[in-house]
């Protein structure tokens, strides 16, 4: 009982964290989360205020403590694969590991000063940013941290490399430095602001980033020899940004605020995190996850690209794969389309989802809105295209419909009934709208090859195209079958 209680609770909270967008995570802890760092779906860091460094293998869900041997503030923490990752914080604290944090060792910056940002492009190559101007480079995995001449005594809390030449600093006063020969020579750019940049990201040599104070994100598409200012949408400190590519990327800051955009910044969007604290971090696996983390050890994480999703149960069979007798389909994919309530009904959405032997799907939407009409429509590999009689609303993101019921669930009443229940018609082959002569013609042409496996003229899903595939569809053409659309 237990065990299905859990398991039930499991499925509410997977249930739950899709239909959020961002949904929150805990590692048991109040102190500020300053950086969070994924390197796959499972495997993450975070580290924060009094020496925290915390380690997942489940993508968040749970947080094992990892020993930094400091109370000092870390600032940043950054892997390139499961082993191999590096810390730095306040008092030029340097941690590297080589084992996924199991042991984290001191490394000799050379400095006192705070380093706030550390980038590596391999296990050699890396760079770190700090107060004073400095920025240190190491070719051998930070045995040996050396010193770079960066041509400001601002405060750099960012540092970003696309390659082992080119990169980038950010910091107070609007400061942007870009190197292109590895960092042994700095020059300027020009921000066209005074404010504090804070963070910068880049996804090639031409296209990047920059966040900072007073909602500033500035971007480039010529390496920096240009920026722009964006619009946020918001005046608040934008403290982290993280692009997927050119057009995908997430951005994070002050009073719970996260943005997303998928065309290069041209518009941002503000997402729902249902938070208050600053964030401080951002890390973007690929355009659906994603990781933020802050004040007062707040972390949220989307696997929908930050969209709330709307969720639709749908019951509905298929003629040729459903048993009448033993109450038993056998189960194919079903690809379902939302369409405007109005001509010419266009597609606003689209899912696939596996059915259950009972005809169960569950598909969820990232363009549906609540309480707005639409009609919904089924597609099968070799069935009739089906569309609900009338127009639906999701409320509270949610729609339960059911097809089997009755006829007049369809549009024009198009099923066929099986035993006690409806099925949407089966043996369009060619997926022309109309089971025919051409349809019958492709099943006989599989069937005296003996074809087998997945194929589209298996009409009653046995798995190979014999003479039962041409009863079916033989009935529904000499019955004129068709699709019956608005």
């Amino acid at each position: 009982m237990n065990i299905l209680i859990s398991l039930f609770l499991i499925l509410i909270s997977f249930s739950t964290a899709l239909s959020q967008g961002w949904y929150p995570l805990s590692n048991g802890l109040n102190n500020t989360v300053t950086e969070i760092y994924f390197v796959n779906e499972n495997t993450g860091w975070l580290c924060g205020n009094d020496g925290l460094v915390m380690k997942s293998t489940n993508g968040g869900t749970n947080w094992t403590q990892q020993s930094s041997n400091t109370f000092f503030t870390l600032w940043a923490v950054y892997f390139t694969d499961e082993n191999n990752g590096w810390i730095s914080g306040n008092n030029g604290i340097i941690l590297s590991t080589t084992n996924g944090g199991t042991n984290w060792n001191s490394q000799s910056s050379g400095t006192s000063s705070d380093l706030w940002y550390v980038h590596f492009i391999n296990t050699s190559t890396g760079w770190i940013s700090g107060s004073n101007g400095v920025i240190l480079k190491s070719t051998n995995g930070g045995a040996n941290w050396n010193p770079q001449t960066s041509g400001t005594a601002q405060v750099l809390y960012s540092v970003f490399f696309i390659n082992d030449l080119t990169g980038w600093v950010t910091g107070n006063g609007g400061v942007i430095q870009k190197s292109t020969n590895g960092g042994t020579n700095w020059f300027s750019q020009s921000s066209g602001t005074s404010s504090l940049l804070h963070c910068v990201n880049f996804t090639d040599t031409a296209n990047g980033w920059i966040t900072g104070f007073n909602g500033i994100i500035l971007s480039t598409t010529n390496g920096g020899a240009n920026w722009t200012f964006q619009n946020s949408g918001t005046g608040v400190f934008i403290r982290s940004v993280d692009f997927v590519n050119s057009l995908t990327g997430f951005a994070a800051g002050d009073n719970g605020t996260i943005l997303a955009t998928t065309n290069g910044g041209v518009n941002w969007i503000m997402q729902i995190s249902n938070a208050s604290s600053h964030f401080y971090s951002l890390v973007s696996l690929n355009s659906m996850t994603a990781w933020t983390s802050g004040e007062n050890g707040a972390i949220r994480k989307t696997t929908t690209g930050g969209n709330e999703l709307r969720h639709l149960d749908l019951t509905m069979l298929i003629e040729g794969f459903y048993n009448e007798s033993d109450n038993n389909m056998t189960a194919d994919t079903i690809s379902v389309y939302l369409r405007n309530s109005s001509a010419p009904y266009n597609k606003i959405d689209s899912g696939n989802s596996l059915t259950d032997s009972l005809g169960n799907i569950s598909v969820y939407f990232s363009n549906a809105v609540n309480n707005v009409n639409y009609f919904v429509s089924l597609n099968h590999r070799n069935s009739i295209e089906t569309w609900s009689s009338n127009s639906l609303m999701f409320i509270s993101d949610e729609l339960d419909y059911d097809f089997t019921s009755s006829a007049a669930n369809a549009y024009g009443n198009n099923m066929t009934l099986k035993g006690i229940h409806w099925a949407i018609y089966s043996g369009d082959v060619n997926q022309d709208g109309t089971v025919d002569l051409t349809d019958l013609t492709l099943i006989d042409n599989d069937a005296g090859n003996f074809l087998t496996g997945y194929i589209i003229t298996d009409v009653n899903g046995d798995g190979l195209a014999d003479i039962s595939d041409l009863g079916i569809t033989d009935n529904n053409s000499f019955n004129f079958v068709g699709a019956v659309l608005p």
